[in-house]
Order: C-alpha cells, then sequence, then structure tokens
C-alpha cells in the first residue's frame, strides 16, 4: 500500500519538474514576441490585449502552446492539485478526518478552473481569433484560476503554522495544554500480537496502557442490544471496558463493524487522546493510533504478522477456550477483518509514515517484545 508521505514528495517535485519545463522550455517560445502568455496574467486580460497577444505569436510559438505547452500544463496542475490536497489532508485530517477531506478540495477547484483556460485558450489559438465573449471566459477563467490556487497555498499554510503552534503548545504546556506525555503508539492487523507486546511495553517503562479495541467491542456490544451505534460512542465509560464477554468472537466482529462507521470513530477520539497525554506515558495500541490518534506520538510500531499465522494463533485461542472452529473458518474471519480495517474509507488500518514494523510471523513472543521495546527506546523512551 502506497503511504502518503512518498506520494506527496513525488507529486511535488513532479509539479516543479514541470514548472522549471515551462519556464525555459515552452514560455520562452510563446513570449519570443514580446508579451506575456495568458496563462500567467493572474489579474486577468481584456478582448484587446488577447488579439494583441495573437498578433504577436509566431507560427512556432502557436504550435508550441498548442502542443508541448498544453501537455506540461496538464501534467504540472495534476501534480500540484496532488501535492496540494496531500498536504492539506495530511495536517487538518489530526483534527478531523472530514474536515482534511473537505479542505483538501480547494485544490480541485483550482484544477478545474485551470484546465477549462486551458480548453478555452486552446479553442481561441485553433480559430486564429475570438470574441468578445470567448476573451472574457478565458479571461475569466485565468483570474479564477489564480485565485482558487492562492486560496489552496494559503490553507497549506494557515494548517502548517497551525501544526507548529499546536507542536509549541504540547510541549511547552502553555494556556491550560499539558506537556506531551511519552505516547507510544502500537497497530496492527488482529491477532498480530500486538496486545501482548503492547502490555509488555507498557509494563517494562512503567507506562498506562489502553487496549483501543475494547472501546470498539464495547460500542459493538452496545450496539447488538439495539443501541443506536453513536449513542453508544458518546456515552462509553471507563467502566465500560470492563463488562464481560469484550474478548469473544462475536465481540470481535461486532467491533470491526462499527469501527468503520466515521462518526464512532471520530467521537472515541477525544478518549484515547486524553489518555496518551496523561502524566507517566502511555501506550495504546488498536489500528489507527499513529495514523489518526497520536501521529505525534515519539514511538510508533505497526505489529503485523501473515494472515495465516494469525489465523492459526486465533484458531488455538479459540479451540483452548472450548470453541468449536474450523482453521478455515477463523482464516476466512482473519481475511474479512483485514478487508474490512484496510479498506474503510475513514482511518484505514496501515503503517504510519514513520512506525517501526514487527513482523512476528517467524519470532516468538519473547523476540517481538525485545524488538519492541529496542525501537521504543530508540526513540527516546527511558527505562
Amino acid at each position: 500500500m502506497l503511504r502518503s508521505g512518498p506520494l506527496l514528495v513525488f507529486f511535488g517535485l513532479t509539479a516543479v519538474a514541470g514548472l522549471i519545463a515551462m519556464r525555459v522550455w515552452t514560455v520562452p517560445l510563446i513570449e519570443a514576441g514580446g508579451l506575456p502568455m495568458l496563462d500567467t496574467r493572474m489579474a486577468g486580460y481584456s478582448p484587446a490585449e488577447l488579439r494583441a497577444f495573437l498578433a504577436s505569436l509566431s507560427p512556432e510559438a502557436r504550435a508550441a502552446y498548442l502542443g508541448p505547452q498544453r501537455v506540461l500544463d496538464t501534467l504540472m496542475p495534476v501534480a500540484l492539485t496532488a501535492a496540494l490536497g496531500l498536504l492539506i489532508y495530511r495536517l487538518a485530517a489530526r483534527w478531523a478526518w472530514w474536515l482534511g477531506a473537505v479542505l483538501a478540495l480547494v485544490p480541485l477547484v483550482y484544477f478545474a478552473f485551470d484546465m477549462l483556460e486551458n480548453a478555452q485558450v486552446a479553442a481561441i489559438l485553433r480559430a486564429g481569433g475570438a470574441s468578445d465573449t470567448m476573451a472574457e471566459a478565458a479571461s475569466g477563467y485565468t483570474v479564477a484560476k489564480a485565485e482558487a490556487l492562492r486560496a489552496a497555498v494559503a490553507l497549506a499554510l494557515i494548517a502548517l503554522a497551525a501544526r507548529a503552534g499546536e507542536k509549541a503548545l504540547g510541549r511547552g504546556g502553555r494556556k491550560g495544554r499539558r506537556a506531551m506525555a511519552f505516547t507510544v503508539a502500537i497497530d496492527g492487523p488482529a491477532a498480530a500480537g500486538k496486545g501482548t507486546i503492547s502490555r509488555a511495553v507498557a509494563e517494562h517503562f512503567g507506562f498506562a496502557h489502553l487496549d483501543t479495541g475494547l472501546l470498539y467491542r464495547a460500542v459493538g456490544a452496545k450496539v447488538t442490544q439495539g443501541v443506536d451505534p453513536l449513542e453508544a460512542a458518546e456515552a462509553l465509560k471507563a467502566e465500560d471496558l470492563n463488562a464481560e464477554g469484550l474478548r469473544t468472537q462475536a465481540a470481535a466482529e461486532a467491533a470491526s463493524r462499527v469501527a468503520a462507521n466515521p462518526q464512532v470513530r471520530a467521537a472515541l477520539v477525544d478518549f484515547q487522546r486524553a489518555f496518551a497525554t496523561r502524566a507517566g506515558g502511555a501506550v495504546l495500541d488498536g489500528r489507527d493510533i499513529g495514523t489518526v490518534i497520536c501521529p505525534e506520538a515519539p514511538a510508533k510500531l505497526f505489529v503485523t504478522a501473515s494472515p495465516e499465522v494469525r489465523a492459526e494463533r486465533r484458531y488455538l485461542e479459540l479451540t483452548e477456550g472450548g470453541h468449536e472452529v474450523t482453521r478455515a473458518e477463523v482464516l476466512e474471519d482473519v481475511k474479512a477483518r483485514d478487508a474490512r480495517d484496510s479498506e474503510r474509507v475513514t482511518a484505514p488500518l496501515k503503517p504510519a509514515d514513520d512506525a517501526v514494523v514487527i513482523d512476528t510471523s517467524e519470532m516468538s513472543i519473547e523476540e517481538a517484545v525485545a524488538a519492541a521495546i529496542g525501537a521504543v527506546q530508540a526513540r527516546g523512551a527511558a527505562t
């Protein structure tokens, strides 16, 4: 699965490369007649100014405008839109996933107007002239493109400033915000061993531990009793995590279903973040701790194993508990849960960009715990 960090770098570099190619190749050809090209006139232009520009174009300049410039002026906006959209989403989604998704649409407005401008200018160039209406439409698209681009860049800068301010406040403990405690975020699929590893890490460092999966199991248990999912999440209390039956297979399946509900996930965010900032340090394990709940956690681990290994572990656990299941049934269930967790729109299961991945497929529990403790120590935790 591709991660947003490398994609952001890729699209950003592609946009820069496209801009440089235009500046050193196509733009000088088009502006050889002494007038700036239409795309760069961000304040717009009059029909008379457009006609003067057309008259300044040589056949070679016109061919460059309709050929390589049109290609570059499509690829560059695609890359720039993707880069800005990813950046805005990454920064804003830490506060609310829907906020990141909505704000990330702003660069698409820029892209839409840029493509409308390109199409209108191409039509004018092919016709060899333009009516006042065509000229005014092209100018309007250029102005709208410029305003939308300014808005997208401003959003990205505001989000960057807010993120920097949040970090400063979190570390300085100003205005009632507590200094960021040492948080260990451990994510991974079912039966990978993250629960056992998380408890061992918490015990080793003397940190508090929260199995966030219990939150969703507790909500799922209430849903099976007829309670609305959002109401169950909003009314959840710490004592609900001690309810009987939360470790059953039925509870696990119910948890996976309610975890796909964006409103339920949003309602449980504050509960988890409050736990993460408690004095003395905290270990949280779940599906989206390092990517959504605590993206600033200094130590992030992603514990995984092959579906077959995880299914075998789960099978032994269930049969030892008296459940009658087959290995094939358990493997099918593990794969189904993986699909639900990794393909959901909100907070899909995936490693954080800076997470240490620990594959326990061929590890003993002692080896896995040692690897996790070593990774956490390397990130600055003191024993």
